[in-house]
């Protein structure tokens, strides 16, 4: 299914959901994502698994990483909880892309995007 999502910030996602993997790709203008629910089979927890990517990607799906503002977030985050707030992915807790923004408004602002996206992607899909 391909359908598209503009969120508050004005940015928009082109988004192809594959129902029979429950997973999705966010495109937004050169960058893509992979979205999926963080825990499957178990629909009652609320989690979304945001893999980033990085230039040179070989997942197969040409993950590039995410511009947020002047900077490129790259690797895996899990968010869970009532806000879907950004968290360090179990299986890469040394690799929060987060943990590299040292300036605080900026990455609150890259908090809110991840949890934008896995909001729209856990009310939309999962």
């Amino acid at each position: 299914m391909l359908t598209s999502v503009t969120f508050a910030d004005g940015t928009t996602a082109r988004i192809s959901y594959f129902k029979d993997l429950g997973h999705a790709l966010y495109t937004f203008d050169d960058d893509t994502i992979h979205v999926m629910p963080g825990y499957f089979g178990q629909p009652d927890r609320l989690a979304v698994t945001i893999s980033l990517g990085r230039p040179g990607d070989t997942s197969g799906y040409r993950l590039t990483g995410l511009h947020v503002g002047d900077y490129l977030l790259t690797g895996t985050v899990m968010c869970t909880g009532d806000g879907l707030t950004p968290h360090p992915h179990p299986h890469s807790p040394d690799k929060f892309p987060l943990k590299d923004i040292t300036d605080a408004d900026a990455r609150q602002d890259a908090a809110d995007y991840l949890s934008d996206i896995a909001s729209h992607f856990y009310n939309t899909f999962a």
